[in-house]
């Protein structure tokens, strides 16, 4: 898939995943439906600390677990800015990159992968997490938003690699 594309398709899965984040009343954040999973805001800490773990590895090659903020437990508004802001800038700092840098190899936690498969791994892990979310939006009564979402536009072709 052409770089454009890659980061369309992630602006669009953050999108929904914002839209998620928005239907969890002010009060469910520490929601967890079982002691043994993470809440509502833990499980978007996680989607935010995959993010930045995953662009500080290949970027700086600091494949370091990136400690949960904690400060969003209690604010919905300050984890949505910081999905939003965290998530900008990863679309800027691949933006940047020459579209031939997608297929080199990085030794990860994860084995040796390529650009773009770290990226496809960050976003399956981001729709994992969102997907539990979806469970918890449904225990709690709420209805969550229609999954698919602008796909008509996502594939169109663009200038940028």
């Amino acid at each position: 898939m052409k770089k454009g594309a890659i980061i369309k398709y992630w602006d669009n899965v953050r999108r929904l995943t914002l839209d998620v984040l928005e239907r969890f009343p002010d009060d469910k954040l520490s929601y967890r439906p079982i002691p043994t999973v993470r809440t509502v805001a833990e499980q978007f800490e996680h989607i935010l600390a995959e993010e930045i773990f995953v662009r500080n590895g290949l970027m700086l090659k600091l494949w370091e677990n990136v400690p949960s903020p904690n400060e969003a437990c209690t604010d919905k508004g300050v984890l949505a800015e910081m999905l939003r802001r965290e998530h900008e800038t990863t679309s800027r700092v691949l933006r940047m990159l020459p579209p031939d840098t997608f297929g080199v190899f990085h030794e990860t936690p994860y084995g040796q992968m390529t650009t773009e498969a770290v990226i496809y791994l960050t976003i399956d892990e981001e729709i994992h997490h969102r997907g539990n979310l979806y469970v918890y939006l449904r225990l709690l009564n709420i209805v969550p938003p229609q999954m698919v979402q602008n796909y008509g536009e996502l594939f169109m072709e663009d200038n940028d690699g």
